[in-house]
C-alpha cells in the first residue's frame, strides 16, 4: 500500500513537473481521517479471555484474574485508541471530468474484498482458533477415559484477539484506484 501511494504521489508530481498542471499542487483525492478502533473501542488497550479447555482444572476462584491485557491494542497501533483510514463518503464534485471508475473519490469503488472495508481481517496463523493456540499436553489420569489436558496460548500473530490488520488494504478499509491513482479526475 505504501509503494502505490508512492507511485501515485510520483505520477502526480511528474505530471506537475511536466507542465501539465501548473498552477495546482498533486494532491490525492481521497482524504484520511481518524475513527475509533472497533477492537479495543477507543481505550487503546483491551483484555481477552482464554478458552477454558482444562487448563485450569481444579481451579475454584474467579476466572478474571487470567484474562490477558493487550497493551497496546494490536489493532490501532501504540494505544491511541484510534486508526487512521481512508474516508468513504463521497467527496465534493469537482468542475474537471470525474474518474469513470471512481468518480472524484480516488479510492476503489468496493471495499477491500478481504475485510470488506472493516479494515481487520481473521487471523492467518494457520493453529490459530479465534485468537489462541491449543495444543494437547497430556492425560491427566491413568484410565483411558481420562480428561486430557491442553494448553492454551495466545497466538503470536494477533495476540488472543483473532482478528489482525488486514494485509491488503493494510487496515485503510479501501485502495487507491487503479486508473486514476488516487487523483479523483481523468488523467490528461
Amino acid at each position: 500500500m505504501k509503494k502505490m501511494l508512492f507511485m501515485a504521489a510520483l505520477i502526480l508530481a511528474s505530471a506537475a513537473a511536466s507542465g501539465a498542471e501548473t498552477n495546482r499542487t498533486a494532491r490525492l483525492a481521497a482524504s484520511r481521517i481518524r475513527i475509533k478502533c472497533a477492537a479495543c473501542a477507543g481505550k487503546g488497550y483491551l483484555k481477552v479471555r482464554p478458552p477454558d479447555r482444562g487448563q485450569y482444572a481444579g481451579r475454584i476462584e474467579d476466572r478474571s484474574h487470567w484474562d490477558v491485557k493487550l497493551d497496546p491494542c494490536p489493532i490501532c497501533g501504540k494505544g491511541h485508541g484510534w486508526r487512521v483510514v481512508w474516508d468513504l463518503s463521497q467527496p465534493d464534485p469537482s468542475p474537471e471530468p470525474p474518474c469513470m471508475k471512481c468518480g472524484w473519490s480516488g479510492l476503489d469503488p468496493s471495499p477491500c474484498r478481504q475485510c470488506l472495508g472493516s479494515g481487520m481481517a481473521k487471523c492467518t496463523h494457520r493453529d490459530c482458533k479465534d485468537g489462541w493456540i491449543i495444543t494437547e499436553i497430556g492425560r491427566q489420569g491413568r484410565r483411558a477415559s481420562s480428561r486430557r489436558m491442553q494448553s492454551v496460548e495466545p497466538c503470536p500473530e494477533c495476540k488472543g484477539l483473532g482478528k489482525v490488520v488486514c494485509p491488503k488494504c493494510q487496515g485503510l478499509r479501501a485502495e487507491l484506484c487503479r486508473k486514476c491513482h488516487g487523483a479523483g479526475r481523468k488523467n490528461p
